[in-house]
């Protein structure tokens, strides 16, 4: 029997596929393109991945199968030569603050077992070199020592960032311990002493105190073991011998000085997920909750006994309350009115009543309108401050999450925002775990390096003979991961960088890279757009993985816009020749060549230059108003003063990882958001804006989904399906029914929607181990609505056949009605002309959902309006044909009086755009610099940048 050289398809029908049949070589690298909506996902990952992980999970128990979500069967006659099927979609799989670049790869694990096995402790009081030491060794140690000799185990007690006193030993007392040391001196937990909490101290835990005898080391060894076990958030412990010893018994094992031992360490130890090692305050995130004290003021301009401030922080009308009592008295205190408005209050005021009286007491006096005298007045005490104050109410809310007392304190999280945890820098790691190195840095340390640097030091570190063999294996298992990661472009990333911060494309190439490693064969790999989000410099790079992965023996199919990875494909398949009912169809299939020369192809006339997106014949000239940025400095920015022009198209460009998002979403965005609308957001890290007041407004159209339900659709998103329900209860008949709009709405029970189905057409039916299976409502038949509903029609049409028809159809279906047309115009324009009116927005890509979002933007202008709007990536997802689409709608934008800024990599964008900004050089470290500025020819004459070097090809 032959070997199968191909993948075959018969009879693909999944959504807009006309019953296509295609065959794919195997062991080669094909592309599937065409114009986006052509089909090109479906055939994709619907028939092809889906098939191939449907037949899997078929082939697993019935057990195994009740307890893994199963899938539908794709709409295909029959797919035959498929081998096992891994999906790398650009989605972001990962929104948990744990998860980490090193978590994902894996490489975090490597890291710790590393730590754990090759590192060096320090003593935490001068930093002399521990050896790890097991119990019985230590045990052996000190059996060493004369028959009699007192010795007690001791260990560092550190007080919790931001807290008193009081708490740390309450903690201790709940793990039942009681002698402590403070400065040296006992002090007794069983007591209710207190400390000034104005003040450090030196304080050390008894773990236990003993006589050496003879024969006594089982009994030593299990001592010391109860005594780790009990420590287990500390790996060093303090072997102290009350009056005279020799000092050589600490000599090569300990610190001579501080008496300090490193205790036996596990990879767990160094693992920020666990709670043992998680630093207290941010519990192993590296981000914690603060008070932001601008978000405390509601009211500026009134003053504080007018309610300037948030009611919990202050209310003026409990009269008689402590609060009053406090306020009274700082203003007496401090010479300063309650009336006067806040704004006018002097800063010194406001750090007053945000940040306290720094250890100075208040006398409490009482206010002249109370009614009764509370009892705190003729007392002095200290004054916190606010912002104090409610951080320690959050973490005693945060501290009872283990009860049944707990709740989310909305009322104070409104007041915060989250930033780099104050006790350990973001290190997630309590400060003991730090405290142990190889070749003088940390984990957290070697962590934060970009991934050429960790490799250096790696390779440069030198090991002790007894661990050598096994520190070099795991270094050269981290070696490999890292280099694949900076094969593939993602040089400028760290392993501590968190996954919710990696855009999908950064978040595919390091997928894809994971795979290279498995070094598996056989494989086929089904890939959504490698290229999204990679400067045109570092495109080769990908390309060049996806040859290894074919190399080696697998099968790479790749849904693909760019036209370097298109060339470099074994095999092309164009699905199209349009979007939505106008694609489905195999346009064409072969070499380059052949889809060259095919004259229905959209992707051979761009490949061949027949079609191309011209160079504008005229850029638009600068005006006088500009946005200032100064000193920003926000993640890898180098203190970037820029001026960015108004009134024209703007592209923000450079290599990945060089500043672009940090620049205009950080610090722009958010600035904007924040002068215009007093938002609730926290800007990056800048010293000055100026010029929001140019501006109307500020619009940032992202990709994230226009809807969380079936139910939204983008009908309702770009606000005419309340016009189209207004007509359909405007007809008469719907008048003698008494219907209202508000009856025409899929979320309205009670009024026309179907309500055995609930308005989604289907019923669903979960099945324990087998794929949950959709079924037609059997009383609307898939329609969303009643009969009676179905009744109403306006020209002919019911409320159903409207939902169901696309943009195009819907236009000159509604030509007659200016609002309506005007919207649909819009989307049609934008190339979203396929699109049905009443498709579920959980649907659609994220490309997609940019667009109806700009649809939206563009429908609702206001004559002399001056909006900034601001894209990332809009070419996402997007054919030539339709970002020509695209270029033409942001064009009309700043030909109305706008300014759209586009952060972007297409070079098709680039050499449109009225002025560039291009930041680099590099990525990470090495960018964070405005290299270039002006219009596209005077940026492609910057010998410095990278964007400018590729410019000079398409001008």
């Amino acid at each position: 029997m032959s070997v199968r050289t191909t993948i075959e398809i018969s009879g693909a029908k999944q959504n807009n596929l006309k019953n296509i049949s295609v065959e794919i070589p195997r062991d080669q690298l094909t592309v599937i393109t065409g114009v986006s909506g052509s089909g090109k996902s479906s055939l994709a990952f619907d028939v092809i991945y889906g098939e191939g992980q449907r037949r899997f999970l078929d082939s697993i128990s019935t057990f195994a199968k009740s307890r893994i979500s199963q899938l539908k069967k794709a709409k295909v006659d029959y797919v035959r030569g498929l081998s096992p099927v891994i999906a790398i979609e650009q989605k972001k799989s990962n929104n948990n603050p744990r998860s980490t670049v090193g978590t994902v790869t894996d490489i975090n694990d490597y890291l710790r077992l590393l730590y754990a096995t090759a590192g060096v402790g320090r003593c935490p009081e001068c930093g002399h070199s521990l050896k790890q030491l097991s119990a019985a060794q230590i045990a052996e140690r000190i059996s060493s020592l004369p028959s009699g000799t007192v010795v007690e185990l001791r260990a560092p007690v550190y007080k919790v960032f931001g807290e008193e006193y009081s708490f740390t030993f309450q903690q201790l007392r709940e793990k039942g311990y009681k002698n402590l040391l403070v400065d040296g001196e006992p002090f007794s937990l069983a007591e209710k002493r207190e400390l000034d909490e104005t003040r450090e101290y030196h304080i050390e835990m008894v773990i236990d105190r003993f006589q050496l005898k003879k024969d006594t080391y089982i009994q030593l060894t299990k001592s010391i073991e109860a005594a780790m076990l009990a420590l287990e958030e500390d790996i060093m412990i303090k072997v102290e011998i009350p009056g005279s010893v020799d000092q050589s018994f600490y000599q090569e094992f300990g610190c001579p000085e501080h008496h300090f031992f490193l205790c036996d360490m596990q990879p767990f130890h160094f693992s920020f997920n666990s709670p043992v090692s998680a630093c207290h305050t941010c519990l192993g995130v590296g981000m914690s909750y603060v008070v932001e004290p601008r978000f405390l003021v509601v009211a500026p301009e009134k003053s504080i006994s007018k309610g300037a401030l948030k009611s919990t922080v202050f209310n003026p009308a409990g009269k008689d309350s402590y609060r009053s009592v406090l306020m009274y008295s700082l203003s007496q205190k401090y010479h300063f009115s309650l009336d006067t408005p806040f704004c006018d209050l002097p800063k010194e005021i406001h750090d007053i009543l945000f940040y306290g009286t720094k250890g100075e007491v208040l006398p409490m006096l009482q206010p002249p309108n109370s009614t009764k005298k509370n009892w705190m007045i003729g007392r002095d005490r200290p004054f916190w401050g606010f912002v104090h104050e409610m951080e320690s109410w959050y973490k005693h809310y945060i501290r009872k999450t283990s009860t049944s007392e707990a709740f989310e304190p909305t009322f104070i999280k409104d007041c915060m925002v989250e930033k780099i945890c104050p006790e350990c820098s973001g290190a997630r790691l309590k400060k003991q775990r730090l405290q142990v190195t190889l070749g003088e840095e940390n984990i957290d340390q070697l962590s934060r390096k970009q991934l050429p640097e960790l490799l250096h030091s790696l390779e440069a570190l030198t090991f002790e003979a007894e661990v050598q063999d096994v520190a070099s294996s795991i270094i050269q298992e981290i070696r490999t991961r890292v280099s694949l990661l900076i094969d593939i472009g993602l040089h400028y990333i760290s392993l501590n960088r968190r996954s919710d911060s990696i855009s999908g494309g950064e978040m595919q190439r390091i997928k894809m890279s994971t795979q290279i490693s498995s070094e598996l064969m056989g494989m086929l790999y089904v890939m959504d757009e490698p290229s999204i989000g990679l400067h045109p410099r570092d495109s080769s790079r990908v390309i060049d993985t996806m040859k290894k992965l074919r190399d080696i023996g697998n099968t790479v199919i790749v849904v693909e816009h760019d036209m370097d990875t298109i060339q470099s494909a074994d095999h092309i398949i164009e699905i199209g020749p349009g979007p939505g009912i106008h694609g489905g169809h195999v346009v064409a299939c072969g070499t380059m060549e052949d889809i060259m020369n095919e004259p229905q192809s959209v992707t051979g006339q761009y490949l061949s230059g027949k079609a191309r997106i011209p160079v504008p014949g005229k850029r638009r000239s600068l005006g006088d108003d500009f946005l200032s940025i100064q000193g920003a400095w926000e993640n890898n920015l180098k203190n970037v003063d820029l001026d960015i022009p108004l009134g024209v198209f703007i592209c923000i460009t450079g290599v990945s990882g060089s500043g672009k998002s940090s620049l205009i979403n950080e610090i722009l965005f958010k600035q904007l958001k924040i002068d215009m609308t007093a938002a609730r957001m926290v800007a990056g890290e800048h010293d000055f804006l100026f010029g929001a007041d140019l501006l109307n407004n500020v619009i940032n159209i992202d990709q994230t989904p226009i809807g969380r339900n079936s139910k939204s659709n983008p009908a309702t998103y770009i606000g005419i399906y309340d016009k189209i329900r207004d007509l359909f209860a405007s007809q008469p008949e719907a008048a003698d029914r008494g219907y209202q709009a508000i009856d025409f709405s899929l979320t309205h029970a009670g009024g026309t929607r179907c309500e055995q189905c609930a308005g989604d057409g289907v019923i669903v039916t979960n099945l324990q181990f087998m794929a949950d299976i959709e079924t037609i409502c059997p009383v609307c038949k898939g329609q969303r609505f009643s009969e009676e509903g179905l009744e109403i029609k306006v020209h002919g049409k019911s409320i159903a056949d409207v939902l169901e028809m696309t943009v195009e159809e819907a236009r000159e279906f509604f030509s007659d009605h200016k609002y309506l047309k005007h919207k649909l115009e819009i989307m049609d324009e934008l190339g979203l002309g396929y699109m049905r009116l009443g498709q579920s927005s959980t649907t659609l890509s994220g490309g997609e959902a940019q667009r109806v979002k700009l649809a939206y933007e563009l429908s609702k202008i206001k004559r002399g309006a001056r909006n900034l709007y601001i894209l990332d990536e809009p070419t996402t997802g997007l054919h030539l044909s339709d970002i020509q689409k695209l270029l033409l709608s942001l064009g009309r934008l700043v030909d109305k009086g706008h300014t759209v800024i586009v952060v972007e990599h297409h070079l098709d964008v680039m050499k449109s755009a009225d002025y560039i900004i291009d930041m680099g050089p590099e990525g990470g470290h090495q960018g964070g610099y405005v290299v270039a500025e002006g219009t596209p020819e005077q940026v492609a004459q910057v010998e410095a940048s990278h964007t400018g070097r590729f410019l000079r090809t398409v001008l």
